[in-house]
């Protein structure tokens, strides 16, 4: 659900420009890392191809992502470029959102990975995988979701200074304009926020529910994914 199917011209420029910029510098950094942990490049390709096609099974409304896994498995760094990767290909291939918000995506569904990531390992990692695992995704989940909702409040005043914009070009009163664009500014946000309240439990459910039983899974047939070392 952290990934929004945001069409290109509805958030400000400075957000989706800065949003690219940040993404491409981690992305180099992060790629720095993997080459001198080149042994980690198989890890990477397969949390790459399993979120690329995850994200294109919908439960409804819903996608998952499983990219807290991807952090979880592979660390913050090298799980952010395995997300950026499916990212980009769902955006670019499949149509997934604007192109020029690549990098919020990007941003938004990488920093369930970086976050999940971090606490796994200040949790312990490994030493209670399912315990300190859930930990992780629960953490993740919440920072992408307030993450989402600050990138909503900024589209809709986006929104409001297209309209305003708009109506100065027509002459429209200003006083009128004014109660008109606060009105489609909260009126957008207040929707953007009903939508992912409705969603936000099952979201989180089957987020957790997959990455679990896919560290589980991975435990039982790769248990040396989790004993990677820096």
């Amino acid at each position: 659900m952290s990934h929004l199917h945001i069409p290109d011209g509805v958030l400000p420029a400075w957000l989706w420009i800065g949003a690219l910029i940040a993404t491409l510098l981690l992305v180099v950094l992060f790629s720095r890392q993997l080459e001198r942990r080149r042994r980690m490049l198989p890890m990477v390709a397969v949390l790459s191809a399993l979120a690329l096609v995850i994200m294109q099974v919908h439960i409804g409304p819903l996608h998952i992502n499983l990219s807290a896994l991807a952090g979880i498995v592979a660390g913050p760094g090298l799980g952010f470029l395995a997300v950026f990767v499916a990212n980009f290909f769902s955006a670019i291939v499949l149509g997934h959102g604007g192109l020029t918000v690549l990098g919020v995506n990007s941003l938004l569904v990488g920093s369930e990975a970086l976050v999940a990531g971090a606490v796994f390992a200040l949790m312990g990692g490994a030493r209670r995988l399912l315990v300190n695992g859930a930990g992780a995704v629960a953490v993740a989940l919440v920072v992408s979701t307030l993450l989402v909702l600050a990138v909503g409040a900024i589209a809709g005043q986006s929104l409001e200074a297209m309209v305003l914009d708009h109506d100065h070009n027509h002459g429209n009163d200003h006083d009128h304009d004014h109660d008109h664009n606060h009105e489609v500014s909260s009126g957008f946000f207040t929707r953007f926020v009903s939508i992912i309240a409705f969603l936000l439990l099952p979201w989180m459910a089957m987020e957790m529910t997959l990455s679990l039983g896919a560290m589980a899974f991975i435990r039982r047939v790769r248990g040396q994914w989790f004993e990677q070392e820096e």
